[in-house]
């Protein structure tokens, strides 16, 4: 039967791409009211300014927005009219330097963020902030420690503060892959069925060889979504480590066969190169294998 198609612009669009389609059409359409609504706040809060000129927390707000808005400029512009209204204000710091961090002006935020916290040691928002600052600019133990600390003095510290945490602790590198691994079961005794971080065992489990322990956090997933390439990738990786190559070759074949055309297999920040199983599919050695599977933990870093 053939297939029918919709057109648009003179195109048609098969009904098989159509759903993808409309998916594309509902995020653009959601990004665009994300920010014609802070556009419709930025421009009532600059109508109070005008009214309020010398309104510091007015000022915090918009330059704020800006930042979201992904103004840098302008929003400090506003931060630093702060600074001359109110030179010792307690939270200016914090705002401007997480736009410097947003801003990829990594080590004057830091600094920013640093001299806030100095003041403020509980602050969750700002030690994150901090965290990613110190992840760019290559310090990923003190990234870990503010990591730590944002998990500590938040109330609600979230599974992405722990899988940051994690892989801070991966790009320190090999020597610290205990700490990782404690990072993990934290995060996994709060939410004990989170996905990213049942992966991540895994892999820091099977980087060290150690099968056992793999299988106890695979065991955890859903068997719905062992389906997908990353889990059976560990699947064949944990066969392959524990030495049963016939098996372990028949699975990264398999799993060759299945990855696209263009040779990458991707979920969110997790990316499996063809290339790279098809070697293993010709030689499952242990070694490669274990190696692999750090490899993977350290190309979510990237």
């Amino acid at each position: 039967m053939k297939k029918k198609t919709l057109t648009i612009g003179g195109r048609g669009i098969s009904n098989a791409i159509w759903p993808a389609f409309i998916s594309l059409l509902l995020l653009a359409s959601g990004l665009l009211l994300a920010h014609s609504d802070l556009d419709l706040q930025i421009e009532k809060l600059s109508v109070d300014i005008s009214r309020h000129p010398a309104d510091t927390e007015l000022l915090l707000k918009r330059g704020d927005l800006y930042r979201r808005h992904g103004d840098w400029e302008a929003g400090r512009t506003d931060f630093e009219k702060v600074r001359e209204l109110q030179p010792d204000h307690p939270r200016v710091d914090w705002f401007e330097g997480r736009l410097l961090v947003a801003s990829g002006e990594y080590s004057e935020g830091e600094a920013m963020l640093s001299r806030f916290l100095l003041n403020s040691p509980d602050h969750s928002g700002a030690h994150q902030a901090r965290a990613v600052a110190r992840e760019h600019l290559h310090e990923p133990l003190k990234a870990a420690k503010d990591y730590r600390a944002a998990i500590s003095t938040s109330k609600h510290p979230s599974p992405s503060l722990y899988r940051s945490l994690v892989l801070s602790y991966v790009s320190a590198g090999i020597g610290h892959i205990d700490a990782a691994i404690s990072a993990t079961d934290q995060g996994l005794g709060r939410f004990p069925f989170e996905v990213s971080l049942l992966g991540l065992g895994t892999d820091l489990s099977l980087s060290r060889s150690d099968v056992q322990m793999a299988a106890k956090y695979m065991a955890g997933v859903q068997p719905g979504l062992r389906i997908l390439p990353q889990w059976r990738f560990r699947l064949a990786l944990q066969s392959c480590i524990e030495g049963e190559n016939d098996v372990a070759a028949e699975q990264f074949a398999g799993l060759v066969s299945a990855m696209p055309a263009d040779g990458a297999a991707r979920t969110g920040t997790w990316q499996l190169e063809k290339d790279t199983v098809s070697k293993l599919a010709f030689k499952p050695d242990p070694e490669a294998c274990s190696k692999a599977a750090w490899d993977m933990l350290k190309a979510q870093n990237k």
